[in-house]
């Protein structure tokens, strides 16, 4: 286990310096082993030596150098790997001078699951072309197959296996676009995905070949048996769907609502395919097997070998048809090393299991470090082996021999041990930590062991009259019985979820050494100094606090990117908040709730001073009614012009029906929000819907923010000829998402000379905005011109003397 640890830190270290590569790290591997080398050398004929500590520190010295060696590998991709055309393709798309797509001759490496408008899936790459120019390429990527709205593609139905030829838009993967937003970028390369493919049209994927693999086509087949037997014997729909979940880690038929409840109340663990399913399945292969081979004559020990055979390659094939994820290699992984440790006579330490595991997974692909999943999956197991005994050492030995007690205190005590293994992650990633599932593990467990265990029987009988019926029948109550926890869960224990994020790497290492130290509690010396060094890193971070100072009050005004739509927070320096605008919504977007909400919850914002709108337009107003519905709002702020559409009724409703203020402002008026700030209002009312736009000035210190909405020519003339002196700006929000109405040279000029012009526009929109004249025009007074589309979110600061832009990613 410590190599394994070793040489995820190796990883770790060798990601946070990426100018090092591998020969850096060889130099550095060899140099600790002649080093090494040379002490036990010079040392043979001392009595008192460090020789074994030294051994063991080279070693480790080692385990940490292979990491970073394989992580630096990993990261130097080949000359012919699909991320270079990927790179290539979008530079040529960004100089607008080769907008060709690119053909891929494709190996289907999944099945294709809906998400969203598409069918994604991925393939692995052996060959491409683009115009007259073709080659051999090679390495992962992510397929979109895109759903119109209006009509169903007939695209070809793909298994996995299939020989496919691909024709779209090529791209690196999509970085984050907002700061609470998921770093898929990260996710895709942590499996090893370095590239999609955007299909827009079903004549563009064509079938070439079924595939040739034995073990693809074996796990054809037991998907489709296992989803015939299913959808013929479990009545419930919702029960069939998570069914299949448990069996095939296929998740898209659960309703959005019910996996909602299964991550609110921290049984989501309990829909992951891993440990329990392979034990399950593993164990009833193994257990079934013995006599039925025993009945053949064989001998003991050849009876032990064919089981343990029989048995793991029953569970490689569920690896595949399971789709391979972390928490099941892992687990297959630690099946290997007990049914090899049981063969040769040896009891496998689960720790030492735990980290060959880990030294697997992370050799294959060392970016799966930094995944969630590894995560969440390795500390859960590492807390329940290590603590568990530990817990249950406690409980008097009478409840220990009791039939009931026994369980229940095995479940709870596993149940504690998962949860202070995972609290380090949960509250890094999520700001969570549900602390219900304590107490709803306790029947969700079993719950899930018996829909799990009547679910195989359903399948493993699909072919008898009558008894595959009983067997579904029985997963279907006890998945019914599992959903019903899952939503009294959510009801009965929403309160008990702790709350706030965890980044300091301080706090964090806290937190990682707590749980270690409870771990090792046997081992007094350990713990006392893993306790110590907990508790310096805690000081540390107290420290770090105290020698910063107090924090310099501050405007922040962060440009969201919600596409085609504006919405900007501004976060005043006594801690008060102000949205301008929600961004968008359609019939398939709400940008209120998909990027607006996520940052307020992610920073901690439950309560918004003010929300502007600056116009009834729908990118500017349409995440607004989730916005009201979802935090405390001040006072709504409008330009008193009427809107006509229904989503305008339906914003000036929700604050109606909430009791938030409506005030309608006029130019001349000044929003009185911090002592700090003056927010005057230049410009809300004129001839027009966007010359109509609420203008504001923010004045902090000695900066000026001029946020403009979708003012044009004559909304913009009237802020010159009326306030000719009070436009200079260090920042300016571009008018009317740098359309050529706005931004007119009158305008420009009067803000003089800003440090910062922010365009909020969506990547791909059907209006060809920006437009590059009034970007030229912005660029000329020296301003650092920044997109949406092309930065994604855009977060400025002033200490009230000066502008300056922060790295959120």
């Amino acid at each position: 286990m410590t190599g394994a640890v070793a040489f995820g830190v190796g990883v770790g270290v060798a990601r946070s310096i990426p100018e090092a590569g591998v020969l850096v790290w060889g130099a550095v591997v060899l140099g600790v082993a002649l080093g090494a080398a040379a002490y036990v050398a010079t040392s043979r004929k001392r009595i008192v030596t460090l020789r074994p500590l030294i051994l063991v520190a080279a070693a480790l010295a080692g385990a940490f150098g292979a990491g970073a060696m394989r992580d630096a590998a990993e990261r130097d991709l080949p000359p012919r790997h699909v991320a270079h055309l990927a790179e290539a393709a979008a530079h040529a798309d960004r100089e607008r001078d080769d907008r060709d797509p690119i053909t891929l001759w494709t190996t289907v490496d999944n099945v294709p699951t809906a998400s969203g408008w598409s069918l994604r899936f991925i393939a692995e790459v052996d060959s491409a072309a683009r115009g007259e120019a073709s080659g051999r390429v090679h390495g992962r990527v992510q397929v979109s197959l895109l759903l119109p709205r209006e009509a169903t593609p007939v695209y070809p139905l793909l298994r996995l296996g299939d020989r496919i030829r691909v024709t779209g838009r090529l791209e690196p993967p999509p970085p984050r676009r907002n700061p609470a937003q998921m770093d898929y970028e990260a996710y895709l390369r942590g499996q090893g995905i370095h590239a999609t493919l955007r299909v827009e049209d079903e004549t563009a994927v064509v079938f070439l070949a079924p595939t040739r693999r034995l073990l693809d086509r074996v796990a054809l087949s037991v998907q489709r048996k296992v989803r015939r037997a299913v959808a013929h014997n479990v009545p419930e729909a919702d029960a069939q769907a998570l069914l299949l979940a448990l069996l095939l880690a296929d998740r898209t038929r659960i309703e959005a609502d019910t996996l909602d409840a299964f991550r609110a109340t921290g049984l989501m663990h309990l829909l992951a395919v891993s440990g329990l399913h392979i034990g399950l399945v593993g164990f009833a292969v193994y257990k079934l097997l013995k006599p039925l081979l025993g009945r053949l004559g064989m001998g003991h020990q050849s009876v032990e070998w064919a089981r343990s055979a029989i048995t793991l390659g029953i569970l490689g094939v569920y690896v595949v048809v399971t789709g391979g994820s972390v928490s099941v290699i892992r687990a297959f992984v630690m099946a290997v090393l007990l049914l090899g440790g049981r063969l040769l006579g040896r009891q496998s330490d689960p720790l030492n299991a735990l980290g060959a595991a880990a030294l697997v997974l992370l050799f294959d692909r060392p970016a799966a470090l930094f995944d969630m999943g590894f995560q969440l999956s390795f500390g859960a197991v590492a807390a329940i082996v290590t603590l568990v005994p530990l817990l249950t050492s406690a409980v008097p030995e009478r409840m220990m021999q009791s039939k009931i007690g026994a369980p229940v205190v095995g479940s709870l005590a596993a149940s504690v041990a998962a949860t202070l293994g995972t609290a380090p992650v949960l509250l890094a990633h999520f700001g969570r930590l549900p602390l219900g599932s304590l107490v709803l593990n306790l029947p969700a467990i079993p719950l899930t062991g018996m829909t799990l265990g009547s679910g195989i029987l359903t399948v493993l009988t699909a072919d008898l009259p009558v008894v595959p019926e009983w067997f579904g029948t029985a997963a279907s109550v006890s998945g019914q019985a599992l959903l019903w926890t899952s939503r009294l869960g959510v009801e009965g224990f929403g309160w008990a979820t702790l709350v706030g994020y965890v980044e300091g790497p301080f706090v964090l290492g806290a937190l990682a050494l707590g749980v270690l130290a409870l771990a090792l509690w046997r081992r007094p010396v350990v713990r006392l100094r893993l306790a110590l060094a907990s508790i310096a890193l805690l000081s540390g971070s107290v420290w770090d606090s105290v020698l910063t100072g107090e924090p310099v009050p501050r405007l922040d005004a962060v440009f969201l990117d919600v596409g085609q739509g504006d919405a900007t927070l501004l976060g005043l320096p006594r801690g008060g908040h102000v949205l301008v605008d929600a961004g968008l919504r359609s019939p398939y977007v709400d940008e209120g709730e998909r990027t607006i909400l996520p940052h307020l919850d992610r920073f901690g914002i439950d309560r918004l001073d003010a929300l502007v709108l600056t116009h009834a337009d729908a990118d500017h107003i349409g995440g607004a009614a989730s916005v009201l519905r979802s935090v405390e709002v001040g006072r709504l702020v409008t330009n008193g012009e009427a809107g006509e559409t229904d989503l305008w009724a339906e914003v000036l409703a929700v604050a109606d029906s909430l009791n938030v203020p409506v005030e309608a402002v006029a130019a001349g008026d000044t929003l009185d929000l911090d002592p700090g700030v003056r927010l005057r209002v230049l410009g809300a009312g004129g001839s027009s819907p966007n010359d109509a736009s609420v203008v504001l000035l923010a004045e902090y210190g000695e900066t000026q923010w001029l946020l403009t909405g979708d003012a044009e020519v004559a909304g913009e003339g009237a802020l010159v000829s009326r306030y000719p002196d009070l436009l200079g700006a260090d920042v300016v929000k571009v008018g009317h998402h740098g359309s050529r109405t706005s931004s007119t040279p009158a305008l420009v000029e009067a803000t003089g000379t800003p440090a910062f012009a922010v365009v909020s526009v969506a990547r791909r929109n059907r209006y060809g905005l920006p437009n590059e004249e009034p970007l030229a025009r912005w660029r000329a007074t020296g301003a650092q011109t920044l997109l949406t589309s092309t930065e994604g979110a855009v977060w400025l600061r002033s200490d009230g003397e000066t502008v300056e832009r922060v790295a959120w990613r």
